[in-house]
């Protein structure tokens, strides 16, 4: 239940941010259906960042008492980080120049 409010939340940010870069839509209704959901866009930053919180903290007052606490926290940490860190290197390094090339000619 917690994870799904957090994945609204991120797309509601997403929405927002899409609105600044995005194109306008022709619809009036579609039109203010997006200024609406995008404007509340902001607010919901907070509401990630507080889910988040919750569900680490519940993450680690269930593991507490384990030998290997701290271990078990930050190992999991990095295996959900990292990967979509190296992944998008590798996308902006390796396209990156691929792409600088094309826009010249």
């Amino acid at each position: 239940m917690i994870d799904g409010l957090r994945g609204i939340a991120i797309l509601s940010v997403m929405i927002f941010y899409f609105r600044f870069f995005g194109g306008d839509l022709d619809a009036s209704l579609l039109e203010r259906i997006y200024r609406y959901a995008s404007g509340l866009g902001s607010s919901r930053v907070d509401l990630f960042f507080v889910l988040s919180g919750y569900l680490i903290t519940g993450i680690l007052l269930q593991t507490r008492d384990r030998p290997t606490y701290y271990r078990t926290f930050y190992a999991r940490r990095t295996l959900r980080i990292f990967p979509l860190y190296y992944a998008s290197l590798a996308v902006f390094y390796g396209l990156g120049p691929l792409l600088m090339q094309w826009a010249q000619h």
